[in-house]
């Protein structure tokens, strides 16, 4: 075998080993990527349902106690405050927001039937509404 042929042969075995390299980097590195996503989207839901609960229990209180009508879906709701950039997903914040809101809302009002954990964002009640 010639040194031209041994070169070229060293050459793509090398450019063959930097593919394979740089293709399980691109791998490992969308995975970290969707890691890290990942907890963020736990994050927002996590802070949005607190922030919302904390949120529909004064709204609550302060309808109640007033005598204005049941009526969780105002300006607040709408809103969903307290989102931060670094949560993650401001829509999953929003969701998580208002789910917490209107529970709170309802038990601070007094139209809940508490059958759910009140930290189980993701479980709906549908049937109490009134």
């Amino acid at each position: 075998m010639s040194h031209d042929t041994m070169l070229r042969s060293t050459i793509w075995h090398w450019m063959r080993l930097a593919a394979v390299a740089a293709a399980v980097s691109l791998t490992l590195g969308s995975l970290a990527w969707g890691y890290d996503d990942y907890d963020r989207h736990d994050e927002a839901s996590e802070r949005g349902y607190q922030n919302g609960y904390r949120d529909g229990l004064h709204a609550g209180d302060y309808d109640r106690e007033r005598g204005r009508r049941f009526n969780f879906k105002n300006d607040d709701w709408e809103d969903s405050r307290g989102y931060e950039h670094w949560m993650g997903s401001h829509g999953r914040y929003k969701q998580a927001y208002r789910d917490g809101y209107e529970r709170g809302y309802r038990r601070s009002y007094g139209h809940s039937s508490e059958r759910w954990d009140r930290n189980d964002y993701r479980r709906h009640d549908r049937d109490d509404w009134h």
